[in-house]
């Protein structure tokens, strides 16, 4: 069917969404560094450790989930909700952060296709298949 390889592509996408963010990520200049070192922080800023450790477990739950999706595998559709809910709370409350323009428009194409696979799971005929 048609809107199962769209359904497919998106993950793709998101896919390297991802990637793009975690290159930009690591190359990021020195002098974002330093504004983003002087922003308010968050409630997480206490347990700064706690922060990346489940930082680290929600990429590589999301990276799975997408397999997971990919191959229509039924509980990923209410983990990739989950990990989407999941990461919005821990943005929120790890605080102010300075994008670039190119991290921006990644950081909105993201957001972009990740609604995008939602309402496919939830209100499209692929839903059938989970």
């Amino acid at each position: 069917m048609e809107i199962e390889k769209i359904f497919k592509n998106l993950i793709l996408v998101d896919f390297a969404i991802l990637v793009l963010i975690v290159i930009s990520t690591i190359y990021q200049s020195n002098n974002q560094n330093e504004i983003n070192q002087y922003l308010e922080k968050g409630l997480l800023t206490n347990y700064e450790n706690f922060s990346k450790i489940l930082s680290l477990v929600l990429f590589f739950l999301y990276l799975l989930t997408l397999n997971l999706l990919y191959r229509f595998i039924s509980y990923g559709k209410h983990l990739y909700l989950f990990l989407i809910i999941a990461g919005l709370l821990l943005n929120f409350f790890n605080g102010s952060v300075v994008y670039t323009a190119f991290g921006s428009v990644l950081d909105q194409i993201g957001g972009i296709v990740t609604g995008s696979i939602l309402v496919l799971l939830y209100f499209s005929p692929i839903r059938d298949n989970f």
